[in-house]
């Protein structure tokens, strides 16, 4: 089944690009070095391997995109795994698109990069965000609308760094995933998020049962009416809808609700059901 394309995002490349038809450069490889704000951290050795021997036998299709240094030379603004994979290639000159860029918009740039290729780890995107909006004063809105994402989604994103260190390195192995993070969150004390942590990976436990675990600890908990949904079964639909159709769900007792704004969204929302049913 192919989820569908994230709103937003379809642009890619153009807006790396700046939006303008590009001048292609090739640039010597020992000349690009690596961003230091590149928001993605963990690089797969054995895929970067494999991209090496592709672009051995095929040469590199996708140039990277970069900005000058003044210290010489060029710093990348997208396509570090790229750059790295023709390093190990031993490939002399890399087809480039060299455009200005502070360091917000080259730290923005490789976000959009990253999130539209879902190569982040939800702690790397979580950091980015969080550098964006306290280092460079980007409002929640406008982090949410320059990556294409929504603003609770960014907001909860954000929400995992106050996971002490040990429970966002779990995550970022990927031991844990961003569901038991969000359950590991709800205990009110880090001692305690880290004894469940642990105790998730030991006990291979799944999402619900962590949830369940998450509230024998003492989680925080809101006084609810009888009738009102359980937020964190209605924080699951609104993920797993988003992640399906790229739309906002509504979830109460009356059921799962998807507004949409014009004929246009709607349109947009029957294609993306349409991919889900299949042939």
């Amino acid at each position: 089944m192919s989820s569908a394309p994230r709103r937003g995002l379809g642009r890619g490349f153009e807006v790396l690009i700046g939006g303008v038809e590009p001048e292609l450069a090739r640039l010597p490889t020992a000349e690009i070095h690596p961003n230091p704000r590149q928001p993605r951290k963990q690089f797969d050795g054995e895929a970067a391997t494999g991209l090496a021997e592709s672009i051995k036998a095929q040469g590199l299709i996708q140039p990277v995109v970069v900005r000058p240094r003044l210290e010489g030379g060029y710093e990348l603004i997208a396509g570090e795994r790229r750059w790295r994979a023709a390093r190990e290639a031993g490939i002399a000159t890399l087809p480039a698109v060299v455009r200005e860029a502070d360091d917000r918009d080259t730290l923005l740039l490789g976000l959009v990069e990253n999130v539209a290729r879902e190569d982040l780890s939800p702690v790397e995107e979580a950091r980015a965000y969080a550098m964006l909006i306290d280092e460079f004063g980007l409002s929640l809105g406008e982090v949410a609308e320059r990556v294409g994402r929504s603003k609770p989604a960014v907001s909860n994103r954000i929400r995992l760094l106050e996971l002490p260190e040990e429970v966002l390195a779990l995550v970022g192995r990927s031991e844990l995933t961003e569901g038991h993070a969000r359950a590991v969150l709800a205990v009110p004390d880090h001692d305690g998020r880290r004894r469940l942590a642990r105790r998730i990976v030991r006990e291979g436990m799944s999402v619900r049962a962590a949830e369940r675990a998450a509230r024998s600890a003492g989680a925080r908990t809101k006084e609810r009416r009888a009738s009102s949904v359980d937020p964190v079964l209605a924080a699951r639909i609104k993920d797993a809808v988003r992640l399906l159709t790229g739309f906002e769900a509504k979830v109460g007792v009356a059921g799962v609700h998807l507004p949409v704004d014009d004929e246009v969204q709607l349109e947009e929302l029957a294609e993306a059901l349409e991919r889900l049913a299949g042939p």
